[in-house]
């Protein structure tokens, strides 16, 4: 028998944050309407409403902590591409939460105010420019951006910190760097 989409560790971890967005979001007035379909293929994770139907906008939760050895965090191209044209066709706005468990907190913006041009100061010294895109190991194309330019949404509470943490699927000798690097 497959494995159902919903049974693997980053989709654990996804669904986790995705509820933690949702809470926060009904807390502040908004409606998050998400796909009914749980282990399908769907275009948005939320369309998001006010309660007095002023504001519609699509929210994109992803729930994984920004790169240490960068001052960013980023998406895949193909996603970030498949939000822009979602974007130019039917004009409403994409609203990145990036949920992160090592700093403990949910930050994101609008996708059009992420894409402004930007040059960002390294830990090493060297300036990047964003957006910034770059291929991983596996030749997946990720386009980032940085945490300067996002706002912060909430923190997290232990509870909430603990429970992404028993879902991380960086491997341990990853979280172990990125612990020591960042006690110095």
């Amino acid at each position: 028998m497959a494995m159902k989409f919903s049974d693997l560790p980053q989709a654990k971890k996804a669904a986790i944050g995705e509820q933690i967005v949702d809470n926060y979001l009904r807390q502040n007035g908004f409606i998050p309407y998400h796909p009914s379909e749980i282990d399908g293929a769907h275009p948005f994770d939320r369309l998001v409403a006010s309660k007095d139907k002023k504001r519609i906008f699509i929210g994109e939760i992803k729930t994984k902590p920004a790169r240490f050895h960068y001052p960013d965090t980023g998406i895949n191209k193909k996603s970030y591409q498949e939000y822009q044209y979602i974007h130019e066709k039917y004009g409403i706005r994409i609203f990145l939460f990036f949920v992160d468990e090592k700093k403990g907190e949910i930050y994101g913006n609008y996708l059009d105010l992420l894409d402004k041009k930007r040059i960002e100061h390294r830990r090493d010294g060297k300036y990047v420019q964003y957006p910034l895109e770059q291929s991983t190991i596996n030749r997946t194309s990720i386009r980032y951006w940085p945490t300067s330019a996002m706002e912060l949404i909430c923190k997290l509470d232990n509870a909430q910190i603990e429970m992404l943490c028993e879902h991380t699927t960086r491997s341990k000798q990853y979280e172990e760097l990125y612990e020591r690097n960042n006690r110095a």
